[in-house]
């Protein structure tokens, strides 16, 4: 089997703050095609940023968003490799930034593991700026989610390559008495904590 898929997604933010001599509007076009069979596909999407600053000039930038091959470990997980923009609980520690005009993506390997009880998910992202000894710089993650007893829960575990740091963040969420109750507390790498 084979299949192809086309999307087109556009966003545009008019930012008129300051003074009246300010007005400033930034367009996101992203165009994204995926590829693939019953078990594996390729996904490649790209954005284009084009920002309408008036007398203050225009600018225009072009970049890939997303470039990744997945498939399907004999039905008990998937892997996923590439730059992938992943977003998992909140956001808070780690997401795509879906409102700046340069989201962030993350560049490695996920494993997604085919369980009954959560959806858990196993990353690994390293970088390197190119400098001349320069040392690798990656993450790795573990991520767990699903739903008990009508609550949705997602559990975040993040550690720092090489800095003995880690970072975590854990997410509720689910009906009370007829509420929408939500909590999320969230601690990053320098420990810095956020809590909602």
């Amino acid at each position: 089997a084979f299949a192809q898929d086309w999307n087109v997604d556009s966003r545009t933010r008019i930012d008129m703050s300051g003074d009246n001599d300010k007005m400033s509007t930034d367009q996101r076009v992203t165009l994204g095609a995926t590829v693939g069979g019953s078990d594996w596909g390729i996904h490649v999407s790209s954005d284009v940023n084009y920002t309408f600053q008036g007398t203050n000039g225009d600018q225009a930038t072009m970049n890939i968003y997303e470039a990744y091959a997945s498939a399907d470990l004999m039905g008990y997980a998937s892997v996923t490799a590439g730059r992938q923009a992943l977003n998992y609980g909140s956001g808070a520690l780690l997401s795509s930034n879906d409102w700046a005009a340069e989201r962030t993506t993350w560049e490695g390997m996920t494993f997604g593991l085919n369980l009954d009880a959560a959806d858990v998910t196993i990353g690994y992202h390293s970088q390197n700026g190119g400098a001349e000894g320069e040392e690798d710089a990656g993450n790795m993650w573990i991520n767990a989610g699903g739903e008990f007893s009508g609550w949705n829960v997602n559990v975040l575990y993040m550690s720092d390559e090489g800095m003995d740091d880690n970072a975590t963040g854990i997410d509720i969420s689910g009906d009370l008495a007829g509420a929408s109750v939500s909590a999320s507390m969230n601690q990053d790498f320098n420990g810095g904590e956020m809590t909602m």
